[in-house]
């Protein structure tokens, strides 16, 4: 019998809530797999498929559809054009990951866009299940340096994404020109940025930090059902009268990031 989807989340109780109300806690339910040989494809899909629906379904796709049309309106962009997600695990058999894949689709159906993935970790069937999904495999480890075209207005889906790919993200597309027509949806660096101690954000996110001042955030109202899937989600937009108001030398002196391998939070392309 297939799984329920809460078989991945415990319920719990707690005492500072009312009496018969329920909390959930993530825990490490689901299996994972050191290969793709355990891994039941249609399974998978329909497991994908139902968390789509449930997306679909929700108050907050609603509220992000409003969101992204919001951004597209202050940038004076139609539409979309393309979308770039990096990082995001085994959506075959971790329900965070396959949650936010379940979005991706959501919002590349409603964009009628091309979807491009990347993550080293896909197994082979998760590639496979890219494919009837009808998204393209990046066929490298580009660590996030990706640079998008000037007249492309291009989602960056980046949920949960460590903060270095981002930063390389902000690295390769360094100018108003390029990030004019960006919109990140990912982490929220204001966050990042109140969290972070600013030594250590100039060692492992300093393109994070610089831009930080100049980014219209628009917070995503985190109303799905499970909370931790969305949290601390933001969506990022840049707008060029701002950008271009800022000194030339902050788009000049820039070098490229790196990051000592004991700290490095992604899997490089060594």
């Amino acid at each position: 019998m297939e799984n329920s989807i809460e078989d991945d989340f415990q319920l719990v109780t707690s005492k500072k809530y009312k009496r018969n109300s329920r909390v959930f806690k993530s825990v490490p339910a689901e299996v994972g797999f050191e290969s793709d040989e355990l891994i039941d494809k249609e399974f998978a899909v329909r497991r994908i498929l139902t968390a789509k629906n449930d997306i679909l379904e929700s108050d907050f796709y609603c509220s992000l559809k409003a969101t992204i049309r919001e951004g597209l309106d202050i940038l004076g962009n139609p539409e979309l054009k393309e979308i770039i997600s990096y990082g995001l695990g085994h959506f075959s058999n971790c329900m965070i990951s396959r949650y936010q894949f379940a979005l991706l689709l959501c919002l590349k159906d409603q964009f009628n866009i091309v979807t491009y993935l990347y993550d080293p970790l896909f197994y082979s069937i998760e590639k496979q299940i890219l494919e009837e999904f009808d998204c393209t495999l990046i066929k490298q480890n580009e660590e996030g340096k990706r640079k998008v075209l000037s007249d492309v207005p291009t989602l960056l889906f980046f949920p949960h994404c460590p903060k270095q790919l981002t930063n390389n993200f902000l690295y390769t597309n360094w100018s108003p020109k390029n990030l004019r027509n960006c919109l990140i949806i990912g982490n929220s660096f204001n966050k990042i940025v109140e969290t972070t101690p600013t030594r250590i954000l100039s060692n492992e996110a300093q393109y994070i930090l610089n831009i930080a001042p100049y980014v219209d955030e628009l917070y995503m109202i985190n109303t799905f059902k499970y909370t931790e899937i969305f949290n601390d989600t933001s969506l990022h937009i840049f707008q060029e009268d701002k950008l271009r108001l800022i000194d030339p030398d902050f788009w000049t002196n820039i070098e490229e990031p790196t990051y000592p391998e004991e700290d490095c939070e992604f899997i490089t392309n060594q």
